[in-house]
């Protein structure tokens, strides 16, 4: 069952986003009528949102719920809305359609994948036009460089369809249905970091600006926020503590640090490993830790560490909307503990983790490429 605190934090946030009452009405549609008892506390909860917009989503409900028991507490919330003197006039949506309706067209449609270990990231826009497709808009954008490719095209409704699923096929992560307002903030926002970096914008981009800043809106923090309590995240310790097992999971895998950062901290182990000087293990494996804190704290001690904690808080709403909450809930939690200064006593159980996995990466690739050279020595 839905979370319905959760739920009832998006509403209020879609509501403060400008959302249409016919919008938030239609994302919950495809949980109504399954669950009686869900209703009923959807309902019951959704009088805690003093606004006219709750108002007619309880409307849209009590016209396609034909249970008794949620109808009679949807008219209870709808009292209590009254009596905090919310207007509660019949919904326009109740209004006879008119003969001649005019052409609708599918609401438009965002979709993301996550992150790669270089910080890209795929999106897709769609944007429906009534009586002639849509266009498509996909892009992969990076959190450093800005937009680092983005196509758009005209197609035909059939050609919508083609489109979204070649994307899902061909994208190295499952994706997920996004807000077209975030997509749209996603975008503009690596368009701005491209600008400053005087990158060169796509010409493509430039083509459907308006288009995408249409459907855009200002976001103050990412999404998963809408679906999972920070408060809650942040106590729960066991969760953090599980930090470094999501480099396990099939969509970090293949994070490592860039190889440019991390070159002289593997040398340093490499050095370590093959010194002539004989060391006790305790001796060895104290130097090993002497350098993966140092790779810490001159690596994640400033920017670096926030550009991380943006990927993770991103990654668990991939998660989360993936069906995989238990993985969000820690990605989350390792993202809110990013936000506190680096410890080296206790540190960042995915932070640690990451460096460790990039220096032995390395060092797995040169033990390969030593043990394939010829040898020097001659046999007899």
């Amino acid at each position: 069952m839905e979370n319905i605190h959760a739920l009832i934090e998006k509403i209020k946030v879609d509501i403060q986003d400008g959302k249409s009452e016919e919008e938030i009405f239609q994302s919950l549609l495809p949980l109504l009528g399954k669950d009686s008892e869900f209703d009923e506390r959807l309902a019951e909860s959704l009088a805690t949102l003093p606004h006219v917009k709750t108002t007619k989503v309880l409307q849209s409900m009590l016209e396609t719920s034909s249970n008794k028991t949620v109808q009679k507490i949807i008219r209870r919330s709808l009292y209590r809305l009254k009596s905090k003197g919310i207007s509660t006039e019949e919904s326009p949506f109740k209004k006879e359609s008119s003969i001649l309706r005019p052409l609708q067209a599918e609401p438009p449609k965002g979709m993301g994948g996550g992150f790669d270990s270089s910080g890209h990231r795929l999106l897709l826009l769609v944007i429906p036009h009534p009586g002639r497709g849509g266009t498509v808009m996909e892009g992969v954008i990076s959190d450093t460089l800005g937009l680092v490719s983005f196509s758009g095209e005209a197609v035909t409704r059939k050609g919508v369809r083609i489109f979204v699923e070649e994307i899902r096929k061909s994208s190295p992560f499952p994706l997920v249905e996004i807000d077209v307002s975030y997509v749209g903030f996603l975008f503009v926002q690596a368009y701005q970091i491209t600008l400053e970096k005087k990158g060169l914008v796509p010409q493509d981009y430039l083509r459907f600006k308006g288009e995408i800043e249409s459907v855009k809106k200002t976001y103050e923090r990412p999404l998963i926020y809408s679906y999972l309590q920070a408060d809650e995240t942040a106590k729960e310790g066991r969760m953090l503590q599980r930090g470094g097992d999501l480099l396990k999971g099939d969509l970090y895998s293949s994070w490592r640090i860039e190889e440019g950062l991390i070159r002289s901290y593997a040398d340093e182990v490499w050095e370590a490993e093959e010194s002539k000087i004989v060391l006790h293990p305790t001796q060895k494996e104290a130097r090993f830790q002497g350098i993966y804190q140092k790779a810490l704290s001159e690596l994640f001690s400033g920017e670096r560490r926030f550009l991380y904690k943006r990927r993770l808080e991103e990654m668990a709403y991939l998660l989360f909307k993936l069906g995989r909450e238990g993985e969000a809930r820690i990605s989350l939690a390792v993202a809110l503990d990013l936000e506190k200064p680096l410890n080296l006593i206790q540190p960042n159980p995915f932070l640690f983790q990451l460096v460790v996995t990039s220096i032995f990466s390395l060092l797995a690739e040169a033990y390969d490429k030593r043990s394939k050279e010829p040898s020097l020595i001659v046999k007899p």
